[in-house]
């Protein structure tokens, strides 16, 4: 009897011990629950049946993958407009919210700096003499739904703008001419167009718009939430965690334009 008893408190302590290791490193909620959840502010629809999956624009569900595997938790990720983060961390919709910028976030919102940051950039023919935003006025410019900021830009330039499901389905668009110009965030330009069959599509123009920050936010009561983070963040920034987020994300998208358009070309 004795021992039962010891062995019940000895499993009890275990118990209490692994709850308040997973507090003190942050994400409690997150732990308890088995799963990371994410806010990011766009999903794309999911594609139709028997389909396959594309490649999302943007870096966020890298960037919330890398987060799952520091925190041992598997990811969920969920649409949530900076605008509406306060509300859905206070709910606790969401452990975190990826954004685009802090602005105007009540003081139960903390705010941690990612170190990436991105302003679209043009993928032209070279082929061309379209250098400078002027010349694009009228001309016909492509990118995933996601990118607002990309979309807001190309109206500012006059052009005519078509928007797609997933960058890939964009950028196939340009391949085949539907579309005169394609843009993509100016941090995944390079990588993407070192690739042979992107080389003809390496001109671009000069450099407009804001670069926009990412941020994460999550609750100001969560500290170690927070210390974790911005360990993290230094982490990644010592190992080159974007340059080589950047250059899985143009491999990928690579990819996805070649199933698209290469392989639809050989047995369609």
């Amino acid at each position: 009897m004795i021992r039962r008893i010891r062995l019940a408190a000895l499993t009890a302590c275990l118990l209490f011990a692994g709850l308040a290791q997973a507090q003190d490193s942050g994400f409690a909620a997150a732990h308890a629950r088995g799963e990371l959840r994410v806010g990011v502010p766009y999903l794309a629809p999911p594609p139709a049946a028997g389909a396959k999956i594309r490649t999302p624009h943007g870096l966020d569900a890298q960037m919330a993958d890398k987060l799952g595997q520091r925190v041992g938790l598997p990811v969920r990720l969920l649409q949530v407009p900076a605008g509406q983060a306060a509300a859905a961390l206070a709910a606790g919709q969401v452990d975190v919210v990826l954004a685009d910028a802090a602005d105007d976030q009540p003081q139960t919102v903390a705010v941690q700096a990612t170190g990436y940051g991105g302003r679209p950039k043009a993928l032209i023919r070279s082929d061309t003499s379209w250098r400078k935003p002027a010349d694009v006025r009228g001309r016909t410019v492509c990118m995933a739904e996601a990118a607002a900021e990309a979309r807001g830009l190309a109206e500012s330039w006059g052009a005519v703008v078509r928007t797609y499901r997933v960058p890939s389905d964009a950028l196939v668009a340009v391949r085949e001419g539907s579309c005169d110009i394609g843009l993509v965030d100016d941090t995944v330009w390079e990588p993407l167009v070192r690739f042979p069959e992107w080389k003809k599509f390496s001109s671009t123009l000069a450099a407009d718009g804001v670069r926009r920050q990412r941020v994460w936010l999550l609750p100001a009561s969560d500290s170690a939430g927070r210390a974790l983070l911005a360990e993290e963040m230094r982490t990644w920034d010592r190992a080159g965690a974007w340059k080589a987020m950047a250059a899985k994300w143009a491999r990928d998208v690579a990819f996805d334009v070649y199933l698209d358009q290469e392989v639809a070309d050989c047995h369609g």
